[in-house]
């Protein structure tokens, strides 16, 4: 039933009522025309606000190809692989807390196989960055060269009980200031930081098909 032959209805009824019934009637029509409006501004500020959001959705979109996207994708996918070998690898060479072999010779037999672990790791992921770095944002050439910069700082710290110039024993040399062990942490910090960057840069993308 439409809304003219309701209203026909009423009017009819309040008819017989006289006066009071007009003034009724108005009233109810008065009402409805203010309630039909006050949803009319509800659902129009929140379409509007929809839409708002919808377009600063696209206006912080990126649009490229397929093969582009694809490209990118897998150029982020190569760093972090080789960045979590290297950090890893660190992380195992001087670790904030792990165990080690007492005997003096497995220590040492130890010691070399992890050093060239990680020397091994960090050269692969050097490689990666360098051979992608025209293609990947200044900001995080930055951050996994600072990396990199920080394996190789760990590297040389825990070269030094190879060196003839640094005078003591092997197990003197064995032990490494604070700092070097702190250095660890920091380089995991910053490679989360690099994944949380990536993830958000990727999200910015879309493909246009």
């Amino acid at each position: 039933m439409e809304a003219e032959e309701i209203f026909k209805i009423i009017f009819g009824i309040t008819a017989s009522i006289g006066a009071i019934g007009a003034f009724i009637l108005f009233i109810i029509k008065l009402s409805s025309e203010k309630i039909a409006e006050a949803l009319q501004k509800k659902y129009t500020l929140k379409l509007d606000k929809e839409l708002e959001k919808y377009k600063t959705n696209l206006d912080n979109k990126t649009y490229i190809s397929k093969t582009k996207f694809d490209a990118e994708f897998e150029i982020y996918r190569a760093l972090s692989a080789d960045f979590c070998s290297a950090v890893r690898d660190i992380s195992i060479l001087i670790p904030i807390f792990g165990n080690v072999p007492v005997g003096l010779e497995e220590r040492k037999k130890y010691d070399v196989e992890v050093y060239n672990k990680a020397v091994e790791s960090i050269s692969k992921a050097q490689s990666t960055l360098y051979g992608n770095i025209p293609f990947i944002s200044d900001e995080l050439a930055e951050r996994y060269s600072e990396i990199l910069k920080l394996c190789n700082r760990q590297l040389s710290a825990f070269s030094r009980r190879w060196s003839a110039s640094f005078m003591g024993s092997y197990e003197e040399k064995s032990n490494l200031e604070h700092d070097v062990y702190d250095r660890t942490n920091i380089i995991n910090d910053k490679f989360k930081e690099i994944g949380s960057l990536v993830r958000d840069y990727l999200s910015t993308l879309d493909v246009i098909e």
